[in-house]
């Protein structure tokens, strides 16, 4: 891993965020149309939303020992599954006034296959200080919308394990 990859779990720790990490490498092109091996770290974890829901969360971090910054991305999945699509304009119209007012650097996405998650994509220097509170905060702004996604029809938000 790179030295960026490591600050970043290294602070996770030490705000009691533990990891799971895995490691990607795979062969791609450069711009020059060169061969270049591309490796992300895929970090994993969960958040104890409630006391009836926990939502897995990852981190996903470009690894390169070559670069000042890297990119990432973080992930709330599976906050909610939509299970009556008529209910869907209703759903998409409270996701949206989530984005424009209470999701901070957060987006609240639903997938094509009616999954609910929250997304965040940022990039990350030598100090890996405002990624860590960009992750945590993540988690607190779950937590605060949680009562109004609750109040909606047609969405699941019954902890899924599949």
């Amino acid at each position: 891993m790179s030295q960026l990859t490591d600050k970043f779990i290294q602070m996770a720790e030490e705000k009691n965020v533990k990891f799971n990490a895995r490691e990607y490498e795979r062969p791609i092109k450069d711009q020059k149309g060169n061969d270049a091996q591309h490796r992300q770290v895929i970090l994993q974890t969960a958040l104890q939303v409630d006391k009836d829901k926990v939502v897995p969360c990852a981190v996903v971090l470009h690894d390169d020992d070559n670069l000042e910054y890297i990119n990432y991305q973080m992930n709330y999945n599976r906050i909610g599954l939509i299970t009556d699509r008529n209910e869907l304009p209703n759903i998409l119209e409270k996701v949206n006034e989530l984005n424009s007012m209470k999701s901070g650097y957060y987006h609240f996405v639903v997938n094509p296959d009616g999954d609910l998650h929250m997304r965040h994509l940022g990039l990350m220097g030598a100090d890996p200080t405002p990624a860590i509170t960009t992750f945590i905060h993540g988690g607190r702004i779950l937590r605060l919308v949680m009562n109004e996604l609750k109040e909606l029809d047609g969405l699941d938000l019954s902890t899924r394990l599949d």
